[in-house]
């Protein structure tokens, strides 16, 4: 198969479709290929929508917050724990938004070893409906920023 490069490639007069498929291909490490695909559902999904993760108390995160909205309803004072890395390990560049769904003011807690950077050491945020970022940068380092106060 002769190579075509993207910018070689006819632009689509149309939207991105959800059954169009983009066709990859990997080595196999033996100078042959691997074909692969990717529809177009799944390419618009994993870039645009977010997953919800309500919560009623204090809460520890898990993998499966990776990417996904983790919101707290609760009317009493909670935390969102970030464990470890060795108890829990996020891909370095993990997302995870956190929402104070509930009157219940929501603080950012951490494991033994987790390092959490944010502006003046916020870790709290600050009312109902508020909503901050979590971002992991390395192995037990994560950077926090939103509607957050001390």
């Amino acid at each position: 198969m002769a190579e075509i490069r993207i910018s070689q490639l006819t632009a689509k007069s149309s939207n991105l479709a959800s059954t169009d498929e983009f066709a990859i291909a990997e080595s196999d490490g033996a100078g042959g290929f691997v074909s692969k695909k990717i529809t177009g559902a799944e390419l618009v999904g994993g870039l645009s929508e977010i997953s919800f993760n309500t919560q009623s108390a204090t809460y520890t995160l898990v993998l499966t917050d990776q990417n996904k909205m983790v919101e707290v309803n609760n009317g009493s004072a909670n935390e969102i724990i970030i464990p470890a890395n060795s108890a829990v390990a996020f891909p370095i560049g993990t997302q995870i938004l956190v929402a104070q769904l509930g009157a219940g003011q929501t603080t950012i807690g951490k494991s033994v070893g987790v390092f959490v950077y944010s502006h003046g050491n916020k870790l709290k945020l600050v009312g109902q409906y508020a909503i901050a970022t979590l971002i992991k940068k390395a192995t037990d380092t994560w950077y926090l920023a939103g509607n957050l106060e001390a």
